[in-house]
């Protein structure tokens, strides 16, 4: 089938050629695309163990390189072409020893020789120095200390070249280089001293506003655990055993990871069909968008904090309106109140006139009840609430009554009086 593909298809396919990461696919709806490829030769797919999987064929390669397929180009030219080159590890790339020059220079060659076939390199590729010229602080202490590189020691000198590469591109754009150097540990008994490494971060570029950490290790694969003689001896003995289901080997397929946190972790395989130095661009671009993505981040934190600031001032403002509709609410309240009891002691007067007016003349005890219905009824004047008004401070409320009441259900009073909060 020698359908031209899409560039939909066209990204699955490259994607496929730099190791199909399952974690970061190019489009949603890549399987789609990659059952189409399928039919066209350009790659295979399986689903072993359950797991999804997809690795590119020569014709797959070829089409990558040329923009066709193999059959076309023997059909035009009359005769068969070769097969594109096939990289069986990264090994084949590994520089040779390093030599030191006269001038204290650590020389090594980037490639150990011709190559059948330049590989696939995006745009923008990085060129990868063949030389260690005045390498960063960074570089310098893992030159200094190169068991800190989980790689063969055949892979040392292009794992340096690598992050030689790296940084200097970093340095480049004014980004921030920090490195993490080892410490040193003095035996007490022997004097003897040793570098420890300070973990598997080997050193951090900032782009701006979030570090990330660079690591570079061979990629591991996954096989089945071989139970030891101890184990099986422990597991005859005991009938049970703590032996691990699975355990992890390294390939010869140099993977550079970028991390910028304990989980969230970005990687860049050799592939058969390309190498880590022909898209070293893509770990610049990621260090960026993790600088990118934390200016969004500390961008969307502002803002909700103004939100919050925003939502918090009407509250107080509501707040305020509220209370001086409470205020106006509490002194009619209390007017009620006084003129509810000031009615019941105009009755009390009034029942205390009728009773002196029917008592008996000749008591001697109706002239002090007489001076005590004069002061009742001076004191029943004066007391009287709609003589002297108080009315409260502020202006007239500008809530509806059902404004307030819905205010009130939700900011009901403790027992202590004071208001808890509880509308927005």
């Amino acid at each position: 089938m020698n359908r031209s593909i899409n560039d939909v298809q066209l990204q699955v396919l490259r994607w496929v050629a730099d190791g199909a990461d399952l974690d970061n696919p190019p489009i949603e709806t890549f399987k789609k695309s990659a059952i189409a490829l399928k039919d066209r030769k350009l790659i295979r797919v399986s689903k072993s163990t359950g797991k999804w999987n997809a690795t590119i064929t020569e014709a797959g390669s070829y089409y990558l390189e040329h923009g066709r397929y193999p059959q076309l180009e023997r059909a035009s030219s009359g005769r068969n072409l070769p097969a594109p080159p096939k990289r069986s590890s990264a090994s084949n790339r590994s520089p040779t020893a390093p030599g030191k020059s006269p001038k204290g220079r650590i020389a090594v060659n980037a490639k150990p020789g011709p190559t059948p076939a330049e590989p696939q390199r995006l745009p923008g590729a990085i060129d990868i120095p063949t030389q260690l010229r005045r390498p960063h602080t960074a570089v310098r202490e893992i030159i200094d200390h190169k068991a800190r590189l989980d790689v063969p020691s055949e892979q040392r000198q292009r794992a340096l070249l690598i992050l030689h590469a790296l940084v200097q591109e970093a340095v480049r754009r004014d980004w921030t280089v920090s490195a993490n150097p080892s410490t040193i540990r003095r035996d007490p008994w022997t004097d003897r001293r040793t570098r420890v490494s300070p973990g598997a971060d080997l050193f951090t570029i900032d782009a701006g506003d979030k570090p990330v950490a660079i690591r570079l290790r061979m990629r591991q694969k996954r096989v089945e655990h071989k139970l030891t003689d101890e184990e099986i001896a422990r597991k005859e003995r005991y009938s049970w055993s703590y032996a691990p289901k699975y355990d992890f080997e390294p390939t010869d397929r140099m993977r550079l990871e970028i991390r910028e946190g304990s989980t969230n972790a970005y990687g860049i395989e050799d592939t058969a069909a390309t190498y880590i130095e022909d898209k070293l661009i893509r770990a610049i671009e990621r260090i960026e968008e993790a600088s990118v993505k934390q200016r969004e981040l500390v961008e969307r934190w502002r803002q909700r904090d103004i939100e919050i600031a925003e939502e918090r001032r009407r509250a107080e403002i509501f707040r305020q309106r509220a209370e001086r509709y409470s205020s106006w609410f509490e002194t009619l309240e209390q007017l009620r109140s006084d003129v509810a009891r000031h009615r019941e002691l105009t009755d009390t007067v009034e029942r205390l006139r009728s009773a002196i007016n029917l008592g008996d003349p000749t008591d001697e005890n109706l002239g002090v009840l007489g001076e005590y219905l004069a002061w009742s009824e001076q004191h029943l004047e004066d007391s009287d609430p709609l003589r002297a008004i108080r009315l409260p401070k502020g202006e007239r409320p500008d809530l509806s009554y059902e404004e307030w009441r819905e205010w009130t259900r939700r900011n009901f009073r403790s027992h202590s009086g004071q208001a808890v909060t509880g509308w927005t």
